[in-house]
């Protein structure tokens, strides 16, 4: 009974998450093309990447992934990445885990490749519910080609999917938190049940001192 209670209670105990930055650093690539087409889904850091079209963010398997490159007159110093417009449905980005699990959207960057300053985030929960974040980034022709870092709160803590916009705009350095891994009960139980051996054998050579 008492493995059982402490196992509950270790249960109940928050575990630590750590960092994830999806950075696309492994398209960098030296051809003179100004673009590059990425395979789908990309996956960096335990996360897919992959596009669908449709309005509001509904149909998948359209567009495409694309990757600017040092030639590309909106190259920023960074690999980033956005997807092809499909006529008439537009285009957009569905990010996930590969496990299927949850994680918290920090940060991206984001900036702009033509004059259409709105870029929206939805956020999907596994009990259904979603929560949505619309972002208007001014147009100022002289910083035109430059990273804005878009922050989100705590309404999108524990999404295990996230769809945002990307044929007018570049993402790149996506921050994500993941909570480490729960063990499984039984690991909890053969834990304790190895500590309760250990302070019996620590009670016995105490007893044995004393007499």
């Amino acid at each position: 009974m008492r493995i059982l209670a402490l196992t509950a209670l270790l249960l109940t105990i928050t575990l630590p998450s750590h960092a994830v930055v999806v950075d696309f650093n492994s398209l960098l690539s030296n051809t003179t093309n100004h673009t590059v087409t990425v395979p789908k889904p990309y996956i960096e850091d335990g996360f897919t990447l992959t596009t669908g079209s449709g309005s509001p963010y509904t149909s998948y398997g359209g567009g495409l992934i694309y990757a600017l490159t040092p030639s590309n007159p909106h190259w920023l110093g960074s690999p980033a990445v956005y997807s092809g417009v499909i006529t008439n449905y537009g285009s957009f980005f569905t990010l996930e885990r590969v496990d299927g699990g949850v994680f918290d959207l920090l940060s991206m960057d984001v900036a702009l490749l033509n004059n259409y300053p709105h870029f929206d985030v939805y956020g999907y929960l596994p009990n259904g519910g979603s929560v949505h974040q619309y972002n208007s980034i001014p147009y100022i022709p002289q910083n035109y080609n430059s990273f804005q870092t878009l922050s989100y709160g705590s309404n999108f803590k524990g999404v295990n999917k996230l769809q945002f916009s990307s044929v007018y705009a570049q993402v790149d350095n996506i921050n994500l938190s993941v909570a480490a891994a729960v063990p499984e009960p039984e690991t909890y139980v053969m834990m304790l049940a190895g500590l309760g051996l250990i302070g019996a054998i620590a009670r016995r050579r105490k007893a044995k001192q004393i007499s």
